[in-house]
């Protein structure tokens, strides 16, 4: 299913366009985030190129004017780009190269940060960019803004300690003490920060895919628990996404399986009950056991329909 461009006529253009406004999407729930260097070994290089997938794709450069979002028509729609969208019949190739290069997230400068996290996106355009594009899908690639005090945005001012996807302007934004809600015992784990990025990305796929807008669309005609669920299941998805594309980089990474294994935990620890220290409390993002459970699936299998959390069980998705 190819999602045609947006039309004048939309019933629910207006309603979309509002819900872009506030579309802030973030890796750590924000109720509970506002409550809360230098190169080392190179990781490329060890695998020819000739042995990676997508070398002749080409990496666009940072879309800062990105086309519109594509947009349902109306919510039976919406309902099948959440469900049946064409996204779900590709595959991640693999392995894909990445060339980024391990840094010291907690002390480095913003600079050093932005150009870091941008080719964090290269690599994600390499592996993304192909399915998308099979799908019938326009690829954008965002760019990513680091941030270290009140910053606002199309989508407002963000919160601190988080990295967070705008759907108003397409981009990524990344506040510079991310690193400080990180576990202790995970910081010394290959790209463990940079893992949360992979997520955000993961929410610009829903943008591109239609699936992001049509459910907001969906919550904003839900009952307060039914919308809960679809945006557990948004961010859950982004999860996913996350460990498709870990699996796909991690040999030209050379991150180990219990790198991986630290990624899994990192995302446990992000779970609602988790920062909140309250077994069996639901919030907007999942619990962590099953945050966690969605990322090893991604890791798991490159089939993209894998991460088709919107026909899951409802206790896959608390």
């Amino acid at each position: 299913m190819r999602i045609p461009p947006p039309k004048q006529s939309n019933p629910l253009g207006l309603t979309l366009l509002a819900l872009l406004a506030v579309g802030v999407i973030g890796f750590v729930a924000i109720i509970i985030a506002s409550s809360m260097a230098q190169h080392s070994t190179t990781t490329a290089g060890d695998v020819p190129s000739s042995g990676y997938q997508n070398e002749d794709y080409q990496v666009p450069p940072a879309a800062l004017n990105p086309p519109p979002l594509p947009q349902p028509q109306t919510y039976s729609e919406a309902r099948e780009w959440l469900n049946e969208n064409a996204i779900y019949a590709g595959t991640v190739d693999s392995p894909v190269r990445c060339e980024l290069q391990e840094l010291d997230l907690r002390t480095a400068s913003n600079t050093r940060l932005t150009t870091h996290m941008n080719q964090m996106t290269e690599c994600l355009m390499r592996v993304w960019g192909p399915p998308l594009e099979a799908a019938g899908f326009t690829p954008v690639r965002p760019s990513v803004t680091v941030y270290d005090g009140p910053v606002t945005t199309a989508c407002g001012q963000l919160p601190n300690r988080n990295a967070v996807y705008c759907a108003a302007d397409q981009q990524v934004y990344y506040a510079q003490d991310l690193p400080t809600v990180v576990p202790q015992e995970l910081l010394g784990t290959q790209f463990i920060t940079e893992s949360i990025i992979a997520h955000e990305f993961g929410h610009a796929i829903q943008a591109r895919t239609g699936i992001l807008i049509s459910n907001a669309a969906w919550e904003q005609q839900s009952s307060e628990k039914d919308a809960m669920t679809l945006s557990r299941r948004l961010e859950m998805q982004a999860d996913c996404f996350a460990g498709e594309f870990l699996s796909a980089v991690s040999e030209s990474t050379s991150m180990q399986q219990s790198d991986l294994n630290s990624v899994g935990r990192l995302f446990y620890s992000f779970g609602d009950d988790v920062l909140r220290n309250e077994p069996g409390f639901v919030g907007n993002h999942g619990e962590g056991t099953n945050r966690q459970s969605w990322m090893s699936k991604g890791l798991s299998s490159p089939q993209i329909v894998t991460c088709n959390t919107f026909t899951a069980d409802e206790q896959a998705v608390r």
